[in-house]
C-alpha cells in the first residue's frame, strides 16, 4: 500500500499491523539493531528513549515509538548511501561552517552563508548516495562498513592525540 491518501480503515488495519510487528520486538532487541546501523551513540540513545512511548488511540494502547523505530531502521537499512551521504556531507559542512563562524569580526555576520553552505553539503551529499542506492542495491552494505571502520578508524587517532595533548 503506497498510497498516501488511506481510506480510515485502512490506515486502522495498518495501524494495528505495524503495533503487531512493534509489540513483537523486546527493548533490547531494538537497542541492539539500532547499533548495527553503525549511528553515533548520543543519536541511538535518543532514538531508543523513544521505545517506551504510547500513545492512546481510539480505546487502544499504541507502541508509537516502537512503530517509529522500527520505520527509521527499515529506512536507514534500505537506503544505506543516503544515510552515509547525509552524514558525510553534514560533517564537511558543519566543518566548513564552523570555519567560516569563527573568522574574527566576520564570522558572525557571515553565519547565515555558513549554514546554508552546510544545509548545501548535507543535501548533496544524500542526493548523490540516494542515486547509488538506486544503481548499486548489493553494495550498500559493504560501503556502509567501509564508512563506519574509517569513521571508527578516525575516532581513535583523534583519541589517541589528544590524549597525548593533555598528558604533554
Amino acid at each position: 500500500m503506497t498510497n498516501i491518501n488511506l481510506s480510515k480503515a485502512q490506515a486502522s488495519l495498518k495501524l494495528a499491523l505495524w503495533n503487531a510487528e512493534a509489540e513483537f520486538f523486546k527493548s533490547s532487541e531494538l537497542y541492539r539493531k539500532l547499533q548495527e546501523l553503525g549511528l553515533p551513540t548520543e543519536i541511538v540513545d535518543r532514538l531508543h528513549e523513544l521505545i517506551n512511548f504510547t500513545k492512546n488511540v481510539t480505546g487502544k494502547v499504541l507502541s508509537v515509538g516502537k512503530i517509529v523505530l522500527l520505520k527509521i531502521i527499515e529506512f536507514v537499512k534500505s537506503h544505506p548511501f543516503l544515510v552515509a551521504g547525509m552524514g558525510v556531507g553534514a560533517v564537511i559542512g558543519t566543518a566548513i561552517a564552523g570555519l567560516i563562524t569563527s573568522i574574527p569580526f566576520l564570522g558572525q555576520i557571515l553565519a547565515p552563508i555558513a549554514l546554508l553552505i552546510q544545509t548545501t553539503f548535507t543535501t548533496i551529499g544524500a542526493v548523490v548516495r540516494h542515486k547509488l542506492d538506486k544503481q548499486l542495491k548489493d553494495i550498500g552494505k559493504d560501503i556502509a562498513e567501509i564508512v563506519q571502520q574509517f569513521f571508527l578508524l578516525v575516532s581513535q587517532v583523534f583519541n589517541a592525540i589528544l590524549c597525548n595533548a593533555a598528558t604533554i
